[in-house]
């Protein structure tokens, strides 16, 4: 059986980083900061949804996953920032349970890194690409409460790809595609929100890590996609009063003879801190702790430190395969002792897109 291949994506690459993470460049000086607001709640959520084909005599297997994800800053009920974006990855598998594509599995940018390269302009009816569709409808969320945008009246174009189009006399030139995850996500994000002194800067970020194998006798292919999303906010000295970080962990397998035999109900994709307690790491935890709390106490250690702080911070290899960057920290001993990573590179490219919060 092939081995199980971990690897990263070009969002590194695309934010102008080495493998390691960079000090981002989006981290201002506190002369440059903007002056913080008051209390505000900030949130982050996702939704997934997943396609599957089985690989037949005329066209190979496909295992999709969208992982849409938003930001959302609070006051009161009204949005007064929201940032949405899609980490969309595909792998395609032959009649004999043997991974075709992609070809190279390090490059997953979203859809919003990708910009004018994701190329939806050419079946836009309106001659706008997906960055410019997004930007249009956060520009619309904006002054509006969460109920309001949620309500948004939508049509389908029945077409069976376009299903809840805004029906809005003010979106009919800018967006014209589905925006039912988009909504979703935003409203997870909503009901996660969380209140927070001192906001000046906000900024969100993705990084995605691929594994496939191949299906063999004994042991079905497999294609998994981990996209680890962020959140930091940042207070007007460019320290860091709140982070929030999750993955979105999704897997399809496949036989050797192309068919998907997993998951066997592709609507249920929590993510790994939805799932809580049912994760799963606390068995193989030697500190006795559960993903959730771990994540937690990482977060936690981020606060009051500036990004650059953070993402600099010494790891080391445990030399088993599985845990490449643990954190060397004396404060994070006994509380986290998982790769984080996915996580210090989330965060290096939510800093580089740091938003003014006004």
């Amino acid at each position: 059986m092939k081995k199980l291949i971990a690897l990263l994506i070009a969002a590194m690459a695309l934010a102008g980083c080495s493998s390691a993470p960079a000090t981002p460049s989006a981290t201002p000086a506190a002369s440059e900061t903007p002056a913080a607001t008051g209390a505000l709640k900030v949130g982050i959520g996702s939704v997934t949804t997943l396609s599957v084909a089985d690989a037949t005599a005329d066209a190979e297997g496909k295992a999709q996953f969208n992982t849409t994800y938003a930001t959302v800053v609070l006051e009161g009920d009204v949005i007064k920032y929201v940032s949405i974006d899609t980490a969309q990855n595909t792998g395609k598998f032959s009649t004999a349970g043997a991974v075709t594509a992609p070809e190279d599995i390090t490059k997953t940018p979203t859809k919003k890194e990708k910009g004018a390269d994701y190329g939806m302009l050419s079946a836009s009816e309106i001659g706008k690409e997906w960055f410019e569709q997004i930007a249009a409808f956060e520009e619309y969320a904006v002054g509006k409460t969460v109920a309001e945008l949620a309500a948004m009246p939508t049509l389908d174009k029945g077409d069976g790809n376009h299903t809840a189009v805004p029906d809005v006399e003010e979106l009919k030139t800018s967006v014209t595609m589905t925006v039912g995850d988009y909504i979703k996500a935003v409203e997870v994000a909503a009901a996660n929100a969380q209140e927070v002194e001192g906001v000046a800067q906000v900024g969100t970020g993705s990084f995605t890590s691929l594994s496939t194998a191949d299906a063999t006798a004994d042991k079905d292919g497999q294609f998994q996609a981990n996209t680890s999303f962020a959140v930091v906010a940042l207070d007007a000295d460019g320290k860091i009063v709140f982070t929030n970080i999750d993955t979105a962990q999704n897997s399809v397998k496949f036989s050797t003879a192309g068919a998907v035999t997993a998951p066997e109900d592709i609507t249920k994709t929590p993510t790994k801190k939805e799932k809580g307690a049912d994760y799963g790491m606390l068995s193989a935890s030697e500190i006795g702790k559960e993903w959730f709390e771990q994540i937690a106490a990482f977060e936690a250690y981020t606060v009051g430190k500036t990004v650059a702080e953070v993402i600099e911070m010494p790891t080391f290899d445990k030399g088993d395969g599985n845990h490449t960057a643990v954190p060397e920290v004396e404060e994070l001993k006994s509380s986290v002792t998982m790769t984080v990573g996915d996580y210090l590179k989330a965060l290096s490219i939510a800093a580089n897109n740091l938003t003014e919060i006004k």
